[in-house]
């Protein structure tokens, strides 16, 4: 008859074998667990830094959005301002033509009439 393994006693070199093994199979497994922590704190960097390219490039293209609308907006304002001071301008120069030729017409008058005195 054979003994089972609970009867048989391992000797030294066995035991050092087992705990061997089994230190060999916990080393293992520890590593393959932390490759699976690396590799899935590798993909949780790289969707971080999509978020992060993702989010500047938003933040960019809003911030290039507000100088675009504030230029516009401030040169719509240059644009009214150059129209209101075309249009005083304007004015200004009928009211002096108006002048210059009421001017006129009183040195003409004025000359007729001393002409025919004379």
């Amino acid at each position: 008859m054979i003994p089972s393994n609970t009867e048989v006693e391992l000797s030294p070199l066995d035991q050092i074998r087992q705990a061997e093994a089994e230190v060999t199979r916990r080393v293992a497994a520890a590593r393959k667990k932390a490759e699976r922590a690396q590799s899935r704190t590798r993909q949780r960097v790289i969707q971080m830094k999509n978020i992060a390219r993702e989010d500047g490039l938003l933040k960019g293209r809003l911030r290039y959005q507000e100088i675009i609308k504030k230029s516009e907006e401030e040169a719509e304002a240059l644009i009214i301002d150059a129209h209101q001071k075309d249009e005083e301008l304007r004015r200004r120069g009928l009211l002096l033509m108006e002048s210059a030729v009421r001017f006129i017409v009183s040195l003409v008058i004025g000359s007729e009439l001393e002409a025919e005195d004379q």
